[in-house]
């Protein structure tokens, strides 16, 4: 019996009612005419008993419930649920991880390990935060913007100008 004595209708098979530690987010109301929403987020989520290989990227935040082999790459936020597997190189602004990655991850802003989180391989981000409970196998990169090979500031054929006068 459902709420003030209603009746829950029947549920086609295979779909589950929504779990008390899910959160449900409330559609977000059209902007007034001439205004942009800024508060509008728009999520993708690859459910628990999806599997995707190959190449995955994207403009806005992303979470995986599943199995990712392959490359994700996304300019916004990337979280990797409790039971999630993911076997791949992960490119994305800030990273949650809460299930297990064996690859590299590289964030432009955040990479976050929770209790549950598990990560083989390195990070590259100016900022991480590993909990206890986590477990990380790998290095760490904190330099700030990925390392572009300058080019060199003296040919084979240009001398030193200290060394000019001794010639």
């Amino acid at each position: 019996m459902g709420l003030f004595g209603s009746k829950t209708p029947a549920r086609p098979d295979g779909e589950r009612p929504p779990q008390p530690h899910e959160t449900q987010r409330p559609a977000a109301a059209p902007a007034p005419a001439g205004q942009r929403s800024v508060a509008e987020v728009k999520t993708a989520v690859i459910g628990p008993n999806i599997r995707i290989q190959g190449e995955l990227s994207g403009d806005e935040d992303l979470v995986v419930e599943g199995r990712v082999e392959g490359k994700i790459s996304v300019s916004k936020g990337l979280r990797i649920g409790p039971q999630a597997q993911v076997n791949a190189e992960v490119k994305a602004h800030h990273v949650v991880i809460a299930g297990r990655v064996v690859g590299n991850v590289t964030a432009t802003e955040r990479v976050e390990i929770l209790p549950s989180g598990v990560l083989e391989g390195n990070i590259r981000s100016p900022k991480i935060a590993i909990a206890e409970g986590a477990q990380f196998k790998g290095s760490v990169d904190m330099g700030g913007k990925p390392a572009v090979e300058a080019p060199a500031a003296h040919g084979p054929d240009k001398k030193d100008p200290k060394e000019q006068g001794r010639s």
